[in-house]
């Protein structure tokens, strides 16, 4: 996908005129391009449905901001041809935009147009916001760097391919960030790339990357660097704070040639700033055309063409300007002699006729101007006409007869950069074949292969073959690369050839040492030799290493079902970046044994990256509870106590981590009695913020790469596993049932409370009807408010424990909340779920006042007076108030009742 923001043409417009102008084209682009059509449109954060209600409460908002003259940001989503998504995929591609650009509660129109082969996505959305009325600033003024993340994880959410120069890649954590400078190479702005397209030949902002920045890097001095730009037609000069690089006579900035090229940059290298010195003119170079790795068929003649074309239109533009321009002279002198003769002279006493007698001239002259522009209007569309714009190499091509050669052009950038061939001995015909993932599909004497998942939503083609020749377009993703490769090795199974970059070379011997491909290609043979000598020593160090035997030991002793393996990363900044091995579709559920020993030669390249590996147990019938962060006095003190831990870990000099097997009771509250017994031992023996009973933990046999860990020689200390014995903890185990005794006593007392309520003797099991009102009137309204910020979520069990934790902030109690979602929960659901709503209630409800309840509640605490607003609890109180003021008499001044 390709992302930009479109520049408001019009900064003196008014916001009433910018909204409207910008929806009235979304809505219906005919009127500029009869060609151009909306195919979809849609809109968020609005309370009306009509498009010209949408304008007038977008301008009403956009007018609270009284800072901003442009609070309305105009942005483009294309996607590549080919690609075809749905009305749903683009709603889901608006709201991961607007979530990335922090703007999800903002008003919002978007259309998709189509006008071409590429489907494009227009939107506008209001920076005010719509309850604190300020203009929020996106990304703090970087949101060109946001609409790139955006654009990222559109891609990856939807299967698009990414651009080639595509800014940042969602990591399989799901995390954003940005490709390395090897990923990323520079290119020229947007409007100097159209330029490029348009006409074939380079911009000044490209000659200025590629030429004048090498010489620029490699400079000793101020005078060498002007001498060596000069010899090459370029020129640099200091302009106000900053420097231009002027390519003939086109300026462009500095900095945007290379960073090292700014003013600031080469002062600190070169000393200050020092003009040219009367060195030799060098005639300035044209710009030159695009440089081809293989020129395309008919280029030259094209350009010659071309260049013949405008030639001549430059010089019959020329001649007419000339023409004009001594006709506008010629007619201003003759009505100049005109007024002079027949105005001159004396007029005493004649002022009327005189004043007569120049409304009638003036009249008549205006009326030869008149005729004289016109006139030359009609020549110059004569001459606009003889010489319309020159059609791009594309379109000349197929006017030529020769679309081969158009469309080899039209997808040259990536047989350029991205495509990757295999070729092999003999001409195969291409017939679809089984591979995979991918789905096969004719195309005359060619077979397009496309995934399985885009093809339906109409995804581009992931690999072509063509014969005897397979082109690879996505050779960047493994999957596609390997299911080309096994196509390959079906067809030429004595062996086949790879042409392309080095990088795509690299993957190729890769695949071909893992999977044992034949490529014969000769400068690939070392290297696929080395690669699998590479992996003959991993697999070795994969079964020697010390991580294997210590987790070995480890899973004797723990015991659990499945492990999950988690990986992070400390940055130098402080923050983190964490993922999950197992994690696909943003579902873990961990390795098994087997599975984990497997998966440790990865586990050991991420700790030479520098990252941290963690381990958290996970089995159905048993708790592993986690005692954290513990020093040597405080795990005596544990065992001493009577708790007897299956592991003991050592992990980092001095502090030492627990883990306690205890079985599940098998009862409603094993959650909530795991979380409960974690928190309990924690705060006597361990670390008091860590509560859940599903906790990862340091992986014996691994580094702790802590940087404040980090010895003097730039090692780490080993997480060290000290202990390892097969036990379950008689002693926690006596404590998790006390718990769950608890829990029952609390769940028989409230049953019985119910039951007392005079609302609930009928039945003690809730009915509909026996909901408070005010509760079940509260539900109702938070409900709206959440649909109203958040709009249709997939989730509504979590929209239940949302407004649960609301109402527990603005004071009902638990049983009226347990009665509001009995009564309501099941009317916001457009289907039924056959749940057990009795049961449903009331663990929603007690997750309110649970330990997490408890820290969202008392995070969520700042917005009670807003809550009680929506609810109308401060209507209510004041109707109260009223009532007993009206019931209680006026007293007299001394305390007597007044008769």
């Amino acid at each position: 996908m390709i992302g930009k923001k479109i520049r408001n043409p019009r900064k003196s417009s008014s916001k009433a005129s910018r909204i409207g102008g910008l929806v009235r084209y979304f809505t219906s682009p005919e009127i500029k391009n009869v060609q151009e059509k909306c195919v979809y449109h849609n809109a968020l954060g609005f309370l009306t449905t009509d498009i010209d209600s949408q304008i007038a409460e977008m301008t009403a908002l956009a007018s609270e901001s009284v800072r901003s003259a442009d609070p309305v940001n105009h942005y483009v989503l294309s996607w590549r041809e080919g690609e075809q998504p749905t009305f749903e995929l683009v709603d889901e591609a608006v709201g991961l935009f607007l979530d990335e650009l922090g703007l999800q509660d903002h008003q919002v129109i978007y259309a998709m147009h189509q006008d071409t082969d590429n489907l494009h996505l227009h939107i506008a959305v209001n920076r005010v916001h719509p309850e604190t009325l300020k203009c929020v600033e996106i990304h703090k003024g970087f949101d060109k760097e946001a609409v790139q993340r955006a654009i990222a994880r559109i891609e990856h959410a939807q299967g698009w391919q990414p651009e080639k120069r595509s800014r940042y890649v969602v990591l399989e954590n799901g995390e954003v960030a940005r490709k390395g400078e090897r990923e990323l190479r520079k290119a020229p702005r947007q409007p100097a790339r159209d330029y490029e397209q348009r006409t074939g030949e380079r911009s000044a902002e490209r000659i200025a990357m590629e030429d004048a920045a090498p010489i620029i890097r490699a400079a000793l001095s101020w005078q060498a660097l002007h001498q060596s730009l000069a010899e090459i037609g370029l020129r640099y000069e200091k302009k106000g704070s900053g420097a231009l690089i002027f390519v003939g006579e086109v300026p462009v900035k500095a900095s945007s040639a290379d960073r090292s090229a700014s003013l600031s940059a080469l002062q600190k290298r070169l000393g200050p700033y020092e003009p040219s010195q009367a060195i030799r003119k060098i005639a300035d170079r044209a710009p030159a055309p695009v440089k081809e790795a293989r020129p395309m068929a008919g280029w030259n003649e094209y350009t010659n063409v071309r260049k013949t074309h405008y030639a001549e239109k430059r010089k019959a533009v020329d001649a007419l300007r000339k023409k004009h321009e001594q006709e506008r002279t010629e007619l201003a002198l003759r009505q100049k002699q005109r007024r002079a003769e027949e105005l001159g002279g004396s007029w005493r006493g004649k002022g009327v006729a005189l004043n007569a007698l120049r409304s009638v001239i003036a009249f008549e002259q205006a009326a030869e101007k008149a005729e004289l522009r016109e006139r030359q209007q009609q020549e110059r569309a004569t001459v606009s006409k003889r010489y319309p714009p020159y059609p791009d190499f594309e379109q000349w091509q197929r006017q030529q007869r020769h679309p081969e050669r158009a469309e080899q052009w039209r997808h040259r950038e990536s047989i350029e950069l991205e495509l990757g061939t295999v070729q092999g001995a003999t001409t195969e015909p291409a017939k679809p074949r089984d591979i995979r993932a991918f789905t096969a599909e004719i195309h005359a004497d060619q077979v397009h292969y496309t995934r399985t998942e885009r093809a339906a939503g109409g995804g581009g083609v992931s690999f072509v073959d063509r014969g005897r020749q397979i082109d690879i377009y996505d050779w960047s993703d493994p999957e596609c690369l390997t299911a080309a490769l096994q196509l390959s090795a079906q067809k030429w199974p004595q062996g086949f050839q790879v042409t392309g970059s080095d990088e795509y070379k690299d993957a190729v011997a890769r695949l071909a040492a893992e999977q044992g491909f034949r490529v014969t290609n000769p400068e690939l043979q070392e290297r696929i030799q080395q690669e699998r000598q590479r992996l003959r020593q991993e697999r070795v160090e994969a079964m020697k290493t010390e991580p294997v035997k210590q987790f070995e030991a480890y899973h004797a002793a723990v015991h659990a079902d499945r492990y999950r393996v988690t990986s992070i990363k400390m940055r130098a900044d402080g923050s983190k970046q964490t993922f999950i091995l197992d994690k696909q579709d943003g579902v873990t559920l961990g390795f098994a044994p087997e599975a984990l020993v497997q998966r440790m030669p990865e586990m050991l390249r991420l700790q030479r990256r520098g990252e941290n590996l963690y381990y958290t147990p996970l089995s159905d019938t048993r708790h592993h509870i986690l005692i954290d962060d513990m020093n040597r006095e405080k795990l005596e003190k544990l065992v001493a106590d009577g708790y007897r831990p299956a592991v003991v870990l050592e992990s980092s000099p001095g502090n030492y981590q627990a883990i306690l097997t205890v079985p599940k009771l098998g009862t409603p509250y094993d959650k909530d009695v795991g979380n409960r017994l974690s928190d309990t031992l924690n705060r006597e023996y361990g670390d008091p913020k860590l509560s859940g009973a599903i906790h990862p933990h340091r992986a014996p046999g691994f580094e702790n790469r802590k940087p404040k860990h980090q010895r003097e020689d730039g090692s780490y200390p080993e997480v060290r596993l000290l202990k390892a014995e097969r036990r379950e903890c008689g002693k926690a185990l006596t404590l998790s049932r006390e718990i769950d005794a608890e829990y029952q006593r609390k769940t028989v007392e409230k049953a019985a409370k119910i039951a007392q309520e005079p609302s609930r003797t009928v039945s003690p099991v809730l009915t509909p009807g026996n909901a408070p009102e005010a509760a079940v009137e509260a539900y109702r309204r938070h409900y709206a408010d959440v649909m109203k910020r958040q709009g249709q979520p997939g989730d509504l069990s979590r929209v239940d424990s949302m407004i649960a934790v609301r109402m527990r902030v603005t004071g009902h109690s638990q049983a009226d909340i347990e009665a509001a979602v009995y009564r309501c929960a099941p009317t916001i659901r457009t289907q039924s779920e056959g749940r057990n709503w009795t049961d449903y209630a009331a663990r929603t409800a007690r997750y309110a006042y649970s330990a997490a309840g408890d820290r969202q509640a008392a995070a969520l605490e700042k917005y009670r007076t807003q809550w009680e607003k929506l609810e109308g609890l401060d209507a209510r109180r004041e109707r109260q108030r009223q009532l007993v003021e009206k019931s209680t008499p006026d007293r007299g001044p001394r305390g007597g009742l007044e008769r």
